[in-house]
């Protein structure tokens, strides 16, 4: 297909664009361009003269326009060639227009501005509008920049900036004006400044007690920045909204996370608790199937429970006899597990094998621990049970729950036997005589005279006694001392909150 003029001279543009003029590449030494036919060398130097002489001393949108137009003479238009003419003209406006923007906005008095805008990391449009709101109504900085827009429409908009112009100058001094004027021209050409309003930041919050703004503040007080066309600014308090400060936000989430660990605690305490209070039943039930075997139905003594110190060093003769033996052996491995062992040398695991069921004991004596073993078990899981339930009751909360421990505990200390006064110590003396006679009168014995009994080495102590009452039977027993006052009450208990606590829910009337 023949070559029409159109694209001769487009490839002679190219060439001056491209290889070694306006686009700025690198024109290659003579010596390495490639040997050509004599009729295409020929045609090559043609076009390479007509396009030196044709284009010499024109701009690059110049040329590009001019190839624009010769591209579309062509009979067949190259859409590649023209997108690349287009290209060129559209970065040597924006580069004209940012030039011409550093110019003006170095005469309004923004350098730092300008600079920005010069190396590219502003905007021309930003940076307008930034330096029109701290500006104060330059007029031969306004005019110079609308004047950047000259050449770029049509000569009606040409037109158009000789009027913004003239009435630029006559506005000089007054930046109200000056604001009006250039907001019309900026949507009457779609660039630059085109909102002009007041701003308002983010609403903040006043961080202690003090003056912002010339506005004395309250902790808390929320309000925002207003900042007008031209930087001044404005607090603005807004009445009645109250806000956290950093340090209130930063209290709020450290007692969250620290709440959040207390719960983490106290659940996995509760949790402890309950599986204690379940593993001392599952004993309780091992115990007593023990006892079942150890005694018949009737009450007798099964003769095939054999149990004795000298029965584990011989085989078993019975089925009971290894029955009690493997719940002995299920006693002990509870104990291990339960326990946080290492190696075990072989007396230590002989040991804890015989912590639970001592299968050395002969059946009678066996029975009589595995009783106080049930009953004991027994107590531990109650205990248990109480304890998971007062989390339940606290929420969970470790915290809570030591609180409460605390004044259980000094509630125990201040009513122990040592504490007790005179009067509550013959108190308890006199009950344990009373309770003594009506026992041997049950049994049709003759008691003892006080003074004996209580000196009989036999006859357990007033300290003993109180040792095994917990802090409710305590209680309980002093409230009913008579001629008992709920003032006297606190006074022998302590006075202690738990103390007072008992009294209003069992008595009442403080």
């Amino acid at each position: 297909m023949a070559i029409g003029l159109g694209q001769m001279l487009g490839m002679g543009l190219l060439s001056q664009m491209g290889g070694g003029g306006l686009l700025g590449g690198v024109k290659k030494p003579e010596e390495e361009v490639p040997t050509q036919t004599a009729s295409a060398n020929t045609g090559g130097n043609f076009m390479s003269g007509i396009s030196n002489q044709m284009f010499n001393g024109m701009s690059r949108e110049q040329v590009a326009r001019l190839g624009i137009g010769f591209n579309s003479m062509t009979l067949e238009p190259n859409a590649s060639l023209a997108a690349s003419f287009q290209s060129t003209i559209d970065n040597e406006t924006k580069k004209t227009n940012r030039n011409a923007t550093v110019e003006a906005l170095i005469k309004m008095g923004k350098p730092n501005i300008a600079n920005l805008v010069s190396t590219g990391a502003m905007d021309v449009s930003t940076a307008m509008t930034l330096a029109f709101k701290e500006g104060k109504g330059d007029v031969n900085g306004t005019q110079a920049w609308m004047e950047t827009f000259r050449g770029k429409g049509t000569a009606e908009q040409d037109s158009q900036i000789d009027s913004y112009r003239a009435l630029i100058a006559t506005a000089e001094g007054d930046s109200v004006a000056i604001r009006k004027y250039v907001e019309m021209f900026s949507n009457d050409f779609g660039v630059g400044v085109k909102d002009l309003k007041d701003t308002v930041s983010a609403v903040q919050v006043q961080q202690e007690d003090g003056m912002v703004g010339g506005i004395q503040m309250k902790k808390g007080q929320k309000y925002t920045i207003v900042t007008d066309e031209f930087g001044a600014q404005k607090v603005k308090v807004i009445e009645g909204a109250m806000g956290e400060t950093e340090g209130m936000v930063f209290d709020r989430e450290l007692e969250q996370t620290l709440k959040a660990q207390d719960v983490t605690l106290g659940t996995k305490r509760a949790d402890e608790s309950f599986l204690s209070a379940s593993s001392a039943i599952q004993s309780v039930q091992k115990y007593t199937s023990v006892m079942r075997t150890l005694k018949n139905p009737d009450g007798t003594w099964n003769e095939k429970a054999l149990t004795g110190w000298g029965m584990k060093y011989l085989p078993d003769f019975t089925a009971e006899q290894s029955f009690i033996g493997s719940v002995a052996n299920l006693m002990g491995i509870d104990v291990i597990n339960m326990a946080t062992f290492g190696a075990l040398s072989e007396k230590e695991m002989q040991m804890a094998m015989e912590t639970n069921l001592n299968t050395n004991l002969k059946p009678k004596e066996l029975y009589k621990q595995i009783k106080m073993m049930v009953e004991s078990r027994q107590k531990m899981a109650q205990g248990f049970m109480e304890r998971a339930r007062k989390y339940e009751e606290l929420g969970y909360s470790e915290k809570a729950f030591r609180a409460y421990r605390v004044k259980e505990n000094e509630g125990h200390l201040a009513s122990r036997y040592m504490k007790m006064s005179k009067d509550v110590k013959s108190e308890i003396r006199a009950t344990q005589y009373q309770s003594y006679t009506s026992k041997a009168q049950k049994e049709g014995v003759q008691p003892m005279a006080y003074d004996a009994w209580n000196n009989s080495p036999n006859t357990m102590t007033a300290y003993d006694a109180w040792s095994y009452v917990n802090f409710n039977d305590r209680a309980k027993f002093i409230s009913q001392m008579p001629e008992m006052t709920g003032e006297k009450y606190l006074d022998i208990m302590g006075k202690t909150e738990f103390a007072l606590e008992w009294w209003n829910d069992n008595v009442g009337g403080m």
